[in-house]
């Protein structure tokens, strides 16, 4: 049996190629005939055997499965019931996302400077303004004629939150950075303690900073990635220091202080900085590495793109609101309070799962393979999920498992799942 991979072009923006499209790829009007009708077969349900059906059984005290062949179900467990669904979620916040913004829509970064050649920077939550963006945005500014660059201000006015995340920790976990209007290599800096004292940036394209030094010093020998954001000027001075060596590095003059400062009335604006990542791009890597500050950053685009910046929860809240009323079953079956799953109050039905499932098809190689399929998994203490899809030549076979207990047994179910898909491959 042939597998359904990954091949995308991760430079081009817009409709990607890859091996799942030149299988599953209908015309539109095919394809949106093929939603209409592909539900009501859910009704068409395989029984399992009393054997397979007493392993399930077993395997789930609180949860919910499914698993389909040809559009038709070959077992299904609390299809209707809403279950806490961790990552899978991402999911969701992703095709709401690629219908709302579009596959090709790129985040930006605004850049102004006043008179006295201070430099403004205005983000609007791109989630990948790393270390390579920066330099090259740099070289920009040089070629368009920026001769000196004084102070380094950030002005987050595009976000207005009023919460944190509901359901992050809060740690200093290089994961657990919250989401901001403007955030540089993901909050984190990567140091190299070579030996006591001596510290080196720990990646090639991220110079040596003032920071890394000054945090690197009493840590151990080895690599360390660390979370700025442990201290409150920390996402300051990374930004500001990162901007300055790469103005160094481009010809540009100038020093000065950094800090928090909104784009004065009379400041010039310079340059849109887009981002050289499209949202398709971004959301393989979401997907691939479950990056929770990539999905809430897009998850807020998406209502701040919809009813105007600045950005908030519940702008973005009512954006996916109205994005699921379109459909019945989704507007039923899913709740979301923030776009990661990391909220023990998002809520899921299976069946929902099993509709986003139908709707994503056409981006199921934007997920990994695992365990023979192509799979996001979700965790949380006391949470477990797979959503995806098995290997098969039309892509519509689908499958969900979301427990919500103690016991972590979805491999379990998935090899159970595995046999009755090929067992009915036989008897077809």
């Amino acid at each position: 049996m042939g597998f359904c991979k990954r091949s995308l072009n991760l430079v081009q923006p817009g409709p990607f190629v890859n091996k799942w499209q030149k299988w599953c790829a209908f015309p539109v009007a095919f394809f949106l005939l093929t939603l209409i009708i592909s539900q009501p077969s859910l009704a068409k349900t395989a029984t399992p055997s009393k054997k397979v059906a007493a392993q399930l059984a077993a395997l789930v005290n609180q949860g919910g499965y499914a698993v389909t062949r040809d559009g038709r179900l070959l077992a299904a467990h609390n299809l209707d019931q809403p279950l806490i669904p961790a990552s899978i979620t991402k999911l969701v916040t992703s095709l709401a996302a690629i219908d709302g913004l579009g596959p090709g829509y790129r985040f930006r970064t605004e850049i102004y400077q006043d008179s006295d050649a201070n430099l403004y920077l205005k983000g609007f939550g791109d989630p990948f303004l790393v270390s390579e963006e920066i330099a090259a945005l740099l070289t920009e500014l040089r070629q368009a004629g920026v001769t000196s660059i004084n102070s380094i201000f950030i002005d987050e006015t595009a976000f207005a939150l009023d919460a944190e995340v509901d359901g992050r920790d809060g740690t200093l976990n290089p994961y657990d950075v919250g989401p901001a209007a403007l955030v540089v290599n993901f909050n984190t800096i990567n140091l190299l303690v070579e030996s006591p004292g001596k510290v080196a940036s720990a990646e090639p394209q991220t110079p040596l900073l003032p920071l890394m030094t000054e945090l690197g010093r009493k840590l151990a020998p080895g690599e360390h990635r660390i979370n700025v954001t442990a201290r409150p000027d920390g996402p300051i001075l990374l930004t500001g220091q990162l901007f300055r060596v790469f103005q160094q590095q481009a010809g540009i003059a100038g020093s000065g202080e950094y800090g928090r400062r909104m784009v004065p009335p009379n400041a010039r604006l310079l340059l849109v900085h887009h981002s050289k990542r499209n949202l398709t791009e971004l959301v393989q890597g979401l997907l691939e590495f479950s990056n929770n500050f990539t999905a809430n950053q897009i998850f807020l685009a998406l209502g701040a793109e919809k009813f105007g910046y600045p950005a908030t929860w519940d702008k973005s809240r009512r954006a996916m609101v109205d994005y699921l009323s379109r459909d019945p079953l989704l507007a039923k079956g899913i709740s979301l309070e923030e776009g990661s799953g990391l909220s023990r109050h998002n809520r899921v039905t299976v069946k929902a799962m099993l509709r986003v499932l139908e709707l994503f098809r056409d981006y199921a190689g934007l997920l990994s393979e695992k365990e023979r399929c192509l799979l996001k998994s979700g965790t949380l203490s006391g949470v477990y999920s797979y959503a995806g899809y098995l290997p098969c030549p039309n892509g519509r076979d689908r499958i969900v498992i979301i427990l919500n207990q103690g016991r972590n047994n979805r491999d379990e179910i998935l090899e159970i799942f595995w046999r009755l898909y090929e067992v009915a491959g036989t008897t077809e």
